[in-house]
């Protein structure tokens, strides 16, 4: 397996090479990760009175949008560079039973390392009470399914951990167990998710690609999402062209062209399923929160939902005042924000 794995990356850099993607230009990001909104950098610290504090929606972008791709097909494994080459974050949601693809650990792998995420579609795609498994016999039970899935991710392609899963089959009967190993599960119910909106987080609602959709449409329900101010989640099955038409193909130029249409705007933040979901769940969370005061000074504490992923940021404005976290104060960000760690639970402003 190494040395076949050895061989795909030789074989892979040099068609990288000669299709010339090195020349991609990567999203630029900030030190806390988050992609740099679409304003000039020259936006002075507030210095009115300490107050006023506001969560930018969307991280400072008018809405977002993620694109996700289920069951780790052979159509998503002879496409991943053309969609990689977008240099858009997207999410892969995996079976793992579906290993006996050549390269799947490969190129998954490779994913990962990309900046991509993988999520979990459990081992063999069965409904929740392990009917209609579409790869193999279901495992004993549902948690059994979700867990032999993350394991995989985990130990094959070199994710430090796996925050979402898709429901198979958009069943909710997959909620509760899921629930107890996720903080996002990406159902497939039709709609967008608004900020601080009430959506599940255990059921988010997506559109899901028919056979045959074509970029005219998806750049209708982005246009829609981007006027709201929400958040839109794609799902695809099929990429074609492909001699392994698994579920509602559709044609790759397709989706290149709509994402091509929604970078063209400059103001969509296109990302992952963990890392937008991440943001709006922050958001919920610090939103919710009832300030304390001592003093000049006010404090907000939070708790964070179980699985929620490390590392994450929420982007804040005052009218004025010093931001502290711990003995840590906040640096402004020309861009207009202060990155405030979901990490550190608290939050104080001072004058």
């Amino acid at each position: 397996m190494r040395k076949r794995t050895m061989l795909f990356w030789i074989l892979l850099t040099i068609l990288l090479q000669i299709q010339g993607v090195y020349a991609v230009e990567k999203e630029t990001r900030s030190g806390s990760g988050l992609p740099v909104p679409p304003v000039e950098g020259n936006i002075p610290r507030p210095a009115g009175k300490p107050g006023n504090l506001t969560v930018l929606d969307w991280a400072g972008f008018t809405g977002a949008l993620t694109y996700t791709f289920d069951d780790g097909q052979p159509s998503h494994v002879a496409h991943y560079l053309a969609l990689q080459e977008t240099g858009v974050p997207m999410t892969f949601y995996i079976s793992s039973n579906v290993n006996w693809i050549p390269n799947f650990d490969a190129v998954w792998s490779m994913a990962v390392e990309d900046g991509h995420e993988i999520g979990n579609h459990t081992a063999s795609h069965p409904r929740a009470d392990l009917t209609g498994s579409s790869f193999g016999r279901p495992l004993s039970s549902p948690e059994e399914e979700i867990d032999a899935c993350t394991k995989y991710i985990k130990e094959h392609f070199g994710q430090e951990d796996v925050w979402t899963i898709a429901a198979p089959y958009g069943d909710t009967g997959w909620i509760e167990v899921a629930k107890k190993r996720f903080f996002l599960n990406r159902g497939i119910g039709m709609g967008t998710i608004a900020p601080n909106s009430n959506v599940n987080p255990h059921n988010l609602p997506c559109y899901m690609a028919n056979t045959g959709d074509t970029a005219e449409l998806f750049n209708d329900l982005i246009y829609f999402a981007r006027e709201d101010g929400h958040w839109l989640i794609f799902c695809f099955h099929t990429i074609s062209p492909t001699n392994d038409n698994w579920y509602a193909p559709v044609e790759l130029k397709e989706i290149l062209n709509s994402i091509e249409f929604a970078k063209a705007y400059g103001d969509l933040w296109i990302d992952t399923v963990a890392n937008i979901g991440a943001y709006w769940v922050g958001q919920k969370v610090f939103n919710s929160v009832t300030p304390t005061r001592s003093g000049d000074e006010i404090t907000w504490t939070w708790t964070l939902p179980p699985f929620f992923p490390k590392g994450k940021y929420l982007r804040v404005t005052v009218d004025g005042g010093t931001l502290k976290q711990g003995d840590k104060i906040l640096e402004w960000d020309p861009h207009g924000y202060y990155e405030v760690s979901l990490d550190a639970g608290t939050l104080t402003l001072v004058p």
